[in-house]
């Protein structure tokens, strides 16, 4: 019986000091967009079916030594408020669980610090975001005609509860003339859903009333339970 008890007990200790939950997810677009979709916010009507906005995005070789297939999207700030980028549903977390999201990746940029532009800067004014969300980030229209984002990312230099500003589109002091990739990370806390799930999200808030595009390859997000 002794035996027994200790046993138990020694079952019980290590139940207690099981491992957090950590999964790593990594995504290099190198055969296809490994189930990446875009997705804009914060622009309204143009009243010419939204040809002004001149949005385009998928898969090709940034012009960047050594780059291979990447994501790039592009756009048009005619809102003064343009927000764009990618988003991802991550699977196979535990149900209704509190993780820490480490997300990493590869920014390709050209933009130049200290640009000045329409509205501010292409590079200082144009505010990278990511994140991780509960559910689907989608635009829908709304009262104001505007297709505004169901999820909070924040305005412009202000992130969102667990969507953060992680740099802007400004290349580091020094790089090299044309595009260049720059490393980002940025950490959030969110609570996975009933299903173990959550979306991640990666984009720019632009307060530049002008063009923007960028590239995205390399993501990596660790999730560890907290």
């Amino acid at each position: 019986m002794k035996r027994l008890l200790i046993g138990l007990v020694c079952l019980m200790v290590l139940a207690g000091c099981q491992k957090a939950d950590r999964q790593v997810f990594k995504y290099e677009f190198e055969s296809n967009d490994e189930g990446f979709s875009q997705v804009y916010g914060d622009y309204h009507d143009d009243g010419n079916g939204y040809t002004t906005y001149a949005f385009a995005w998928g898969r090709n070789k940034p012009e960047i030594a050594g780059a291979t297939q990447a994501l790039f999207i592009e756009g048009m700030n005619r809102s003064d408020d343009l927000f764009m980028g990618y988003t991802k549903l991550i699977s196979g977390l535990r149900k209704n669980t509190t993780y820490t999201f480490l997300i990493k990746f590869k920014l390709g940029t050209s933009e130049e610090s200290g640009s000045i532009g329409i509205g501010g800067s292409p590079a200082d004014s144009v505010y990278v975001k990511a994140g991780v969300v509960g559910v689907k980030p989608v635009a829908a229209l709304d009262d104001q005609g505007v297709y505004r984002l169901n999820v909070d990312i924040g305005n412009q230099s202000e992130g969102g509860e667990t969507v953060v500003v992680a740099t802007t589109m400004a290349k580091p002091e020094g790089s090299a003339t044309g595009m260049i990739y720059k490393d980002v990370e940025a950490n959030v806390t969110l609570k996975t859903t009933s299903e173990g799930t959550a979306y991640l999200l990666i984009g720019t808030d632009s307060a530049y009333e002008g063009f923007t595009k960028f590239y995205l390859d390399k993501i990596t997000v660790i999730a560890t339970q907290k």
